[in-house]
């Protein structure tokens, strides 16, 4: 084994090989094909000033290119010479708004890529990747040249810009994942650090805010605009990483290519309104009344649907009584409920009262799930019915989804069950009771005002107006709405009710019937 990396005349002859060309490294050594968007992005970097920012819709190769852009720049800038001096080394750092974030992505990427050269029909690559690469959980460095020579991970938490400050080296690339989640602060720190002649840097990030430096490289500082900034966009349906079945899917998921989802998390644009609501009054009333989507024979369950408020700031609670069948957002199985009646909504009942309106309900129904919001006065609601021996599934959606394509599309539960409502109605997938012309305006005035805006840590979740944001606008709560999207939420499973196949069961009742019971329903309303 040569003792050092410099004194190796094969490596000579790589470095000349390929420092030239990203492109032709990520071909040549990682064994990868990259897409037109990956290669306009490897082609830039020729540039040893680069300044490059990519707005990326999803499955892009956008991570999996970063990985291979930081391991070609440690292993193909060994030596600078400027200004009389020689200079050892490169130094790449990769940001993210938090750690964890460069190591759910372009730290696994390089490692990847690292393996990949062990593994190598080129024997040299295996001496190499097995020799003088170190890879550690906080930095990957050439061996022997530890301070010198290396990759380093670097957060920029909001408020404090001074992860990187003072780093400084001709050969410098700065990769900045998820950028739009970075505050500006950071990348005054970013841009006074670059300053050399070989001093590249990327950002990259799903276009979530329409302000900030990230979004300003796409505009007011890209090269179009007379700036510095190479602004690419990665798009999904240009990728090879994403499949025709997930497009579709997107596409209905989110609306249509003109919904901002589809906008950032597929064509690689940016959000341009800050806020909207999820659903319109026309949208809602098509459904109002409408022939049920669950029909008879099918293996649907029954859902009672609680949503405590008990009299704060004028709450309702309410009790919603659905049919549910499946459990996806897509295809057969998709998620369908239909809304059958609301046996309770009120501000006035106490505890007790209300535990036994909705006892009184579950007792007429087989094999019936009661889904309760369990925070605050709900908690003491849920003891109750789980004391009485009744089948309850909590609701805290404060919390994070626990499927990654949930988390990575929404905030919280709350988000998740909400927009998985909104999904269902534009769908087609659900129905509501035919109502009281008074019941019918409180449903679609709460249905219609529901404001819902996007994360801006660097890739795209809804995420809901909070409860007090809304009241400071004058927004009442939507307690319908609330226990209505229960049924969508995560994790949120039925038993098949006995009625489902029972020919004399109340599967497909008619409107006339529907009304009946919604008038009954308002002797409850106050």
């Amino acid at each position: 084994m040569v003792a050092d990396l410099l004194s190796d005349p094969l490596y000579i002859e790589f470095v000349a090989r390929y420092q030239p060309s990203a492109l032709a490294f990520v071909e040549e050594v990682c064994g990868n094909s990259v897409s037109d968007d990956q290669k306009d992005l490897l082609v830039e970097l020729e540039n040893p000033t680069a300044r490059i920012s990519v707005a990326s819709g999803t499955s892009t190769g956008k991570t999996m290119g970063f990985g291979r852009i930081a391991l070609w720049h440690l292993l193909c800038f060994p030596v600078a010479v400027y200004d009389g001096k020689t200079e050892i080394g490169s130094n790449t750092y990769i940001g993210a708004a938090a750690v964890k974030q460069v190591g759910d992505g372009v730290w696994k990427e390089i490692n990847d890529a690292v393996q990949a050269m062990k593994t190598s029909e080129v024997k040299w690559l295996n001496h190499l990747a097995e020799n003088y690469i170190v890879v550690k959980d906080e930095n990957i460095y050439i061996k022997g040249y530890k301070s010198q020579w290396f990759i380093k991970k670097f957060a920029c938490p909001k408020g404090q810009s001074i992860s990187i400050a003072g780093k400084h080296r001709f050969n410098q690339l700065i990769i900045v994942d998820e950028a739009a989640g970075v505050g500006d602060d950071h990348f005054d720190v970013i841009n006074g650090t670059q300053t050399q002649g070989g001093n590249r840097t990327i950002l990259a990030s799903q276009g979530v805010k329409n302000s900030g430096f990230f979004y300003e490289t796409h505009h007011s500082l890209s090269q179009a605009n007379g700036g510095q900034w190479v602004a690419l966009t990665f798009s999904s349906e240009n990728s090879p990483f994403a499949s025709d079945e997930w497009l579709k899917n997107i596409l209905i998921e989110s609306g249509g290519r003109d919904s901002p989802e589809y906008v950032v998390r597929v064509l690689g644009g940016f959000v341009e309104n800050a806020q909207e609501n999820l659903l319109t009054r026309t949208m809602l009333s098509q459904y109002i009344g409408a022939e049920p989507t669950i029909k008879q024979g099918e293996a649907w369950g029954w859902m009672l649907l609680v949503d405590v408020g008990m009299g704060e700031y004028r709450d309702d609670s309410v009790c919603i009584k659905a049919k549910v069948i499946g459990n996806g957002d897509f295809g057969d199985d998709a998620r369908r409920v239909d809304y059958v009646d609301i046996p309770v909504l009120t501000n006035s009942k106490n505890m007790r009262e209300f535990r036994g309106l909705i006892t009184e309900q579950y007792n007429l129904l087989s094999n019936a799930t009661i889904v309760i919001d369990a925070g605050g006065s709900g908690n003491e609601l849920a003891k109750m019915l789980e004391e009485d021996g009744l089948n309850v599934q909590r609701v805290m959606w404060g919390n994070p989804c626990f499927k990654k394509t949930y988390k990575d599309r929404y905030l919280n539960l709350r988000a998740c069950a909400m927009v998985r409502f909104r999904d269902a109605v534009r769908q087609a997938r659900t129905t509501f009771m035919a109502m009281e012309k008074r019941l019918k305006e409180k449903f679609l005035m709460q249905g219609s005002r529901l404001p819902y805006s996007f994360t801006d840590t660097g890739s795209l979740r809804y995420k809901m107006m909070g409860k007090e944001e809304m009241r400071k606008q004058g927004i009442k709560s939507p307690d319908l709405i609330d226990a209505a999207s229960f049924a969508y939420l995560e994790g949120v499973y039925y038993n098949v009710s006995d009625a489902a196949f029972d020919e004399d069961g109340d599967v497909g009742e008619s409107a006339e019937d529907l009304l009946e019971q919604a008038k009954a329903a308002l002797g409850n309303v106050v």
